[in-house]
């Protein structure tokens, strides 16, 4: 944790005027912290802090802190907290201010205005995707949303990528003054590869759908997930003779085992309901869920768990964290896809299906919005971006 007493964090959370009080504190909450626990560790009254935490009620939850938020907070000759400032890590363009008036302390969510600009690239993949992106000056998050949010059931980046692949994209970025705060809309990918080619063109039909669609119309979303974590490498394939490393005799592998970091995300495949959700045996900490036409997945080593048995999720849910227990020789997630009872190679749940198109009277707008993103891929690669302001959104 780190205290300060002077001066303004950043231009987006000034200090407050001296008349807000005597003493002024900034604090930038850290891994395992909370507003309570910060202002307890410096001596502000338990009164003040409930009444602090009370007034933040109608904007913020105080239990929904998070670690590097910031905030500062007055306090005058009595101890009385007279002024509150917090900034969510994840949310600049909206912090929350809070200011005592006729002795009760009344809180606020700001909303400063941000600027979207629209930007192109292309770029070669010379190891893998992550390293292309970051190449090109962008960051990893990029990587996520065009690895799992466009192409996640359609291309596996670990296997597909080959060097001299290469992919284009646009897409939107979001800044508070000159800060960076997030990647917006991806409104085309296209990739060109020695194995795999796809195109994912973002389409937004009258009822409000969105979705991504490849060149013809169709719909890159899929039943299943290729993978459902970003993982290092498949350590251990689906394989019914493997040779068990810890049991020594050939015993089934009825699943994929992904090499991860303890920690990792770990996301259900598809739309489904938790069954069970707790210690397995040999799995140790597992998730099972129940999905459509009697398929069910596995989830299994966790070193936690989000979710609950009963608890309905999406695909792309975050459902635990990677882990090693149970029977393990070391960190990965050992997953597993089934139907009707019976086994199947995980890496095979998409090889018959193809995407659902969009109905002939949408065929002739999605083409022309195609070619617009083609265009603008093409001309704007490497021309200033286009910018327009927007407000923060404060919901």
């Amino acid at each position: 944790m780190r205290f300060d007493f002077v001066g303004p964090i950043s231009e987006d959370q000034p200090a407050p005027a001296a008349a807000y009080g005597t003493t002024v504190i900034t604090d930038t909450l850290g891994r395992d912290d909370s507003i309570y626990l910060a202002l307890v560790e410096r001596d502000i009254a338990e009164r003040q802090i409930l009444e602090l935490v009370n007034a933040l009620g109608p904007v913020f939850d105080a239990r929904q802190s998070q670690p590097k938020d910031i905030f500062t907070a007055a306090l005058d000759t009595a101890g009385i907290v007279t002024y509150f400032h917090y900034t969510q890590r994840q949310r600049p363009e909206a912090p929350i201010f809070v200011e005592r008036r006729d002795d009760v302390l009344v809180a606020q969510r700001l909303t400063l205005q941000t600027r979207t600009q629209q930007f192109a690239l292309w770029t070669t993949i010379e190891t893998d995707l992550s390293n292309a992106i970051l190449a090109a000056g962008e960051r990893d998050q990029l990587t996520e949303l065009v690895a799992d949010g466009i192409f996640g059931a359609v291309i596996d980046f670990h296997k597909h990528p080959r060097r001299g692949d290469r992919i284009g994209l646009v897409f939107e970025k979001e800044f508070l003054g000159d800060r960076f705060l997030r990647y917006g809309a991806i409104e085309l990918a296209q990739y060109e590869g020695q194995l795999i080619s796809q195109v994912g063109v973002a389409y937004e039909a009258p009822d409000g759908t969105r979705g991504y669609y490849d060149e013809d119309g169709k719909s890159l979303a899929r039943m299943f997930l290729l993978s459902p974590i970003r993982y290092l490498r498949i350590s251990s394939g689906f394989n019914r003779r493997r040779f068990h490393p810890i049991l020594k005799r050939p015993i089934p592998h009825l699943g994929t085992d992904y090499a991860a970091n303890t920690g990792t995300r770990v996301r259900t495949t598809a739309h489904g309901t938790v069954v069970h959700a707790g210690w397995k045996g040999s799995y140790g900490k597992l998730v099972e869920i129940e999905h459509a036409n009697g398929y069910r997945t596995r989830y299994a080593h966790l070193s936690r768990i989000s979710v609950k048995r009963g608890n309905r999720v999406r695909q792309e849910d975050v459902i635990g964290r990677v882990g090693a227990t149970g029977r393990a020789t070391g960190p990965h997630l050992h997953y597993e896809l089934i139907k009707n009872g019976v086994h199947m190679d995980p890496e095979r749940a998409n090889s018959r299906t193809k995407g659902k198109p969009l109905v002939d009277g949408l065929l002739a707008a999605f083409t022309i919005r195609h070619a617009q993103l083609s265009q603008e891929l093409e001309s704007r690669t490497t021309a200033e971006p286009a910018t327009r302001m927007t407000v923060g959104k404060t919901n």
